[in-house]
């Protein structure tokens, strides 16, 4: 486990756009963890690889395109 993460094994919070998310994810997983939370961790406020999301329509009239199996009856 990258030495900047500490993950604790209980259910709680998490902060998704840590930079070492992912090592403490990888690390969750490894060891089974079902729940696992960020609260003692001094990187638990980082907000690194947070990016801005655009939620514009460049159209009048806004559509969504659906694959067509899911109006499909089985």
């Amino acid at each position: 486990m990258n030495p900047k993460c500490n993950p604790v094994h209980k259910k709680g919070n998490r902060n998704l756009f840590c930079p070492y998310y992912g090592d403490c994810l990888d690390y969750a997983i490894e060891k089974s963890w079902g729940d696992w939370d960020c609260g003692k961790c001094p990187h638990k406020m980082r907000q690194d690889a947070r990016r801005e999301i655009q939620f514009t329509v460049n159209d009048t009239m806004p559509y969504y395109e659906l694959a067509v199996e899911i109006g499909r009856e089985s």
